[in-house]
């Protein structure tokens, strides 16, 4: 029996670890597999305070879900409801919609004596958008191909400006489904603009998540890292969208299609 602990043990450790490092990889569960300070946490601290904030630092998107062609105080009440629920943010076919993205890494301050030490985990840390279609008639979101997922849920495009002068992301290439920002080497933009193409069919939308994970990690470091913190923003595409949505140059909320000319509204 002596001798069977040891590798009875070993086996159990490794199923945990394969386990969790699947589970991770499923569609619905972005926040990766860490074993980092916030596994010690209670359940009722994700409850209160979700996705957006963990020890790695915090992370929001925020949209103008109340189309009054501001981002501000009244979106962000609805919390997690308005922006994770279908519909979503409504974007018209044609239409441009921006996106606030906020990724604020910590900085740790060590106490000792004379200057202050700080521990900067920037070298580690990426910063990420995604974008995936979801089947709200499965648990798991899945579609069966990618040909499915795009007659379903329809195409919107991620532009870094509204002038649409460089794309990040389109949902029907799946060569252009992820963009990454290495806190080595860049940061992420404080905006990005969604464009609605082809209308969402019943039964569609879109998830455009944003995380900040320690991708850069390597080896068993990488098993006990901290779980990356994220938010998302579902997105249906409706022909027509909410009217009226006024915008304003040079950066607005709305434009396109749809938008009223004349309007006074800025975003951030």
């Amino acid at each position: 029996m002596k001798t069977k602990s040891p590798l009875l043990a070993v086996c159990v450790f490794a199923a945990t670890v394969f386990t969790a490092v699947t589970a991770s990889a499923q569609w619905g569960n972005p926040v990766g597999f860490g074993w980092g300070p916030t596994m010690m946490r209670p359940s009722s601290y994700y409850r209160f305070y979700g996705s957006r904030f963990g020890t790695m630092g915090q992370v929001k998107i925020a949209s103008d879900l109340t189309y009054d062609t501001k981002i501000n105080a009244y979106d962000a009440n609805l919390g997690n409801a308005g922006k994770r629920n279908p519909y979503g943010l409504i974007v018209g076919s044609g239409e441009v919609s921006k996106l606030l993205l906020t990724c604020r890494p910590n900085a740790d301050r060590q106490p000792g004596l004379g200057n202050p030490k700080i521990k900067m985990p920037f070298h580690l840390l990426v910063a990420s958008l995604d974008i995936r279609g979801v089947n709200l008639s499965r648990k798991d979101g899945r579609f069966a191909s990618f040909e499915e997922e795009v007659a379903t849920c329809g195409r919107i495009l991620v532009w870094l400006d509204h002038t649409k002068q460089y794309l990040l992301l389109d949902s029907a290439d799946p060569e252009r489904r992820r963009v990454e920002w290495p806190y080595s080497t860049s940061v992420p933009p404080e905006r990005v603009f969604v464009e609605g193409v082809v209308p969402t069919q019943p039964g569609g939308g879109f998830y455009i998540t944003m995380a900040l994970d320690d991708s850069n990690r390597q080896g068993l470091s990488k098993l006990f890292g901290e779980p990356a913190v994220w938010d998302r923003q579902m997105i249906s595409v409706k022909q027509p969208g909410v009217e009226p949505k006024p915008w304003a140059d040079p950066s607005p909320v709305w434009s396109g299609a749809t938008a009223a000319p004349g309007g006074v509204a800025m975003g951030k």
